[in-house]
């Protein structure tokens, strides 16, 4: 074991984004590290289950919980998204892109909870963070080696395509219509892009604030930045990435082997095989999607175990079904016998690991992207929320619990995912970048 280094990690609370900051933290805990945590105290136990050390954001600055403010940001637009999203997309107007300004009010507040704690807390070698944008309070200490996560799909890494969150095909690309959802998605984070320049240049951070102006939303990271995407899927026909973005095949979270999960009582003696149905902890807050769905997969052969979201409670679950608000997604994956999910990338990419067929229902942002190129590449099936009927959905589930072939190639692609040594390869960067540092001796707040 080699030298042990202090760790800050974060992320936006929303648990994708948490989960594969977790699933990053555990490969550093693993390797000998001390790694603590920041986040919402609402978070404490799911983190410390991994070991961390957990450190609670001020709730005097961040206010309202994180993670209800998005909540309720989605309930609020939801008309923006599902099956209106492409078409309400090329009709965006400035105006609309202010719904989405609330991004930059969350990173602003996860800032100043974050500064106060590198002020309060043991100096620290490295920050790993899943927060979007820059944030001052790592530019501020030059000599802080702050390294980000790119947790959602890595289409917008890439330089030749600007349709991102568009679910674009690329095998049958059609310029006219990327570029009418590129302007559109343009608008869409226009008011985005306006506040950060104005948080930016706040905090003499003008020059930066100019920099970011001349791209989109991704930032260039100081040193090197890593996502998490299969090798096999990734969008390498696309040419080059944004500078210093590194793949890392797999950043899921490690599993208790000693525990497994067991079938509820209600669906052990029923026929059928065992779905997992997830939209995710965000999607999930779309009632009118999640009944509809429902009221579908009731009329199924099948049993479905299913994450209920925010609103389960008011949910009803047919006699097939059984679910809670949380559940354990990655024990539920090694049990299932295929996965009904958003896309989400973390939740996509954990499906992949365990070799599990995937029907996709995605509903916004990198969704989309990650449902075509499940179809695209022949792995599984996109279904758009609101333009399936039933007689389809019910078709498509029992052709993906059949399709032999689909199977095996997902096998393989689990197989390469885990015998892939890029997680470490990514580690051992940090780590000789922080010996790097130390033996120029640059000192470290």
């Amino acid at each position: 074991m080699g030298k042990s280094y202090r760790f800050l990690l974060s992320a936006m609370s929303a648990m994708g984004h948490i989960n594969t900051t977790v699933g990053f933290g555990d490969l550093l805990k693993s390797r000998g590290h001390h790694v603590i945590f920041a986040q919402n105290e609402k978070f404490r136990e799911i983190i410390e289950e991994h070991g961390f050390e957990f450190v609670p954001f001020d709730d005097n600055i961040m206010g309202e919980d994180d993670a209800e403010r998005f909540i309720k940001w989605v309930v609020e637009n939801s008309h923006y998204f599902g099956a209106n999203w492409i078409e309400r997309m090329k009709n965006m107007t400035e105006e609309d892109g202010n719904a989405f300004t609330s991004v930059i009010e969350g990173s602003k507040k996860i800032d100043k909870a974050l500064d106060k704690i590198l002020e309060t807390i043991p100096p620290i070698d490295c920050v790993v963070y899943d927060i979007f944008g820059v944030l001052p309070c790592f530019v501020k200490r030059k000599n802080l080696i702050n390294i980000p996560l790119h947790s959602t799909n890595p289409i917008a890494l890439y330089h030749s395509f600007k349709g991102s969150f568009g679910g674009f095909s690329l095998i049958n690309r059609d310029p006219v219509e990327e570029a009418k959802f590129a302007e559109g998605l343009k608008l869409m984070w226009s008011g985005v892009v306006r506040m950060r320049r104005e948080w930016l240049t706040s905090e003499g951070m003008e020059s930066i604030a100019d920099e970011l102006d001349k791209g989109d939303l991704v930032s260039r990271p100081d040193y090197f930045g890593f996502y998490h995407y299969p090798e096999d899927l990734d969008y390498t026909e696309l040419g080059e990435r944004e500078p210093g973005w590194i793949r890392i095949d797999s950043c899921v979270r490690e599993d208790d082997p000693g525990t497994k999960f067991e079938v509820p009582e209600v669906l052990k003696n029923k026929p059928g095989k065992l779905i997992y149905f997830s939209l995710g902890s965000l999607a999930s807050c779309d009632l009118k999607a999640m009944r509809r769905i429902l009221a579908i997969l009731a009329k199924s052969p099948h049993r479905f175990i299913v994450s209920t979201g925010h609103f389960g409670d008011k949910l009803r679950l047919a006699d097939n079904m059984w679910g809670q608000p949380y559940v354990d997604q990655i024990k539920i994956l090694q049990a299932v016998d295929m996965a009904i999910i958003h896309g989400g990338n973390n939740s996509f990419v954990e499906a992949l690991y365990y070799a599990r067929p995937i029907i996709v229902i995605p509903y916004f942002f990198d969704q989309l992207d990650n449902a075509q190129r499940i179809e695209d590449k022949g792995l599984g099936r996109r279904v758009d929320i609101g333009n399936t009927n039933e007689s389809e959905l019910l078709e498509i589930i029992e052709d993906t619990l059949t399709n032999t072939e689909v199977h095996e190639k997902i096998r393989k692609i689990s197989e390469n995912m885990k015998s892939s040594t890029s997680r470490e390869e990514a580690a051992k960067m940090v780590e000789d970048l922080i010996e790097e540092r130390k033996k120029s001796k640059v000192e470290i707040h």
